[in-house]
């Protein structure tokens, strides 16, 4: 009887305690059933793309007593914070433990290991997976990841409701002194669950960081009987100037898209009178001063802006 390929990621010893041999399944990759994303472990081929059945497969190899955290852990709980170059490509893999030995398992460049307290109190399974809880892997992404991805981690749980800023500030406040628990500070101060986008994150950071005012968030444009007919992603009232993040995912995706975004601009600016300026992933985390500058051009402010690139 020809043997079916597993339905899901598999290890090679689980395989052949499950009666496949080692022939047996090199004979499967080679006609492309399956597929080995890494050593050791085999996954169906229809599951190849998918970044979340490659994160159950490496999972498999992570030793007993770790458990996903960071980027990986917030993919899992549904919070997607890569930055646009690595967009396309699945979360950096990474893992925690409070055991060195547990880390010493590991000897693969896929995952990164980190020694840390684990309590039982901060580990969920997601999708069979031991994961960091939401508050935990929020707060390792504010304290351990750059800023505008810390920022976007707090902002985007918050905004899921996987989170409180409240908790997340509490414990910040009981871990005094630790390494880098002032980052976690410095971006809990900015967190704002009102933040729907990463991008709307990383503008908000850039404009912290010049020294800029902070604007207003989600501002909603109503009709006469004050029905919404447009929110803004961010803006300062007193001089009817909007900023908008253009997500590539979101808004660059046709050429009728861009046309779309345009007349939904200009309608804005005829009904209401807001100047809306968009700004995509080059100009918030790129070298050029582009948002900078026009804030400080349209609020009038005696400032130079200056280059910068996190």
């Amino acid at each position: 009887m020809q043997l079916r390929p597993p339905d899901e990621p598999i290890t090679l010893s689980a395989a052949v305690a499950a009666g496949f041999s080692k022939h047996d399944l090199r004979a499967m990759v080679r006609e492309g059933s399956l597929v080995r994303p890494f050593r050791g472990v085999y996954l169906p081929a229809e599951l190849a793309s998918d970044p979340k059945a490659r994160v159950r497969a490496l999972s498999l190899l992570v030793p007993s007593g770790t458990a996903l955290a960071r980027e990986s852990a917030a993919w899992l709980h549904g919070i997607d914070i890569r930055p646009p170059e690595r967009f396309r490509e699945p979360p950096r893999l990474e893992c925690v433990s409070d055991s060195d030995l547990a880390l010493n398992a590991i000897r693969r460049p896929e995952i990164r290991g980190s020694r840390g307290g684990l309590p039982a109190s901060d580990v969920v399974t997601v999708a069979g997976v031991p994961v960091t809880s939401p508050a935990r892997t929020a707060l390792d992404l504010a304290r351990y990841a750059e800023r505008y991805m810390g920022l976007a981690a707090l902002d985007m749980f918050s905004h899921q409701g996987l989170i409180t800023l409240e908790e997340i500030g509490e414990r910040i406040a009981a871990l005094p002194g630790q390494r880098w628990i002032a980052r976690a500070r410095s971006v809990h101060a900015l967190a704002d669950p009102r933040t729907e986008l990463p991008g709307e994150s990383w503008t908000r950071l850039r404009l912290h960081e010049a020294g800029l005012p902070m604007p207003e968030l989600q501002i909603r444009l109503r009709d006469g009987t004050g029905r919404e007919v447009y929110r803004l992603d961010m803006g300062y009232l007193e001089h009817l100037l909007a900023l908008e993040y253009d997500g590539e995912e979101h808004h660059r995706r046709t050429v009728e898209q861009a046309r779309h975004d345009d007349a939904r601009r200009s309608d804005i600016e005829r009904r209401w009178g807001w100047r809306t300026f968009s700004f995509h992933a080059g100009d918030v985390l790129g070298w050029r001063p582009v948002v900078e500058a026009t804030v400080i051009e349209v609020l009038g402010l005696p400032l130079v802006p200056a280059r910068r690139r996190w």
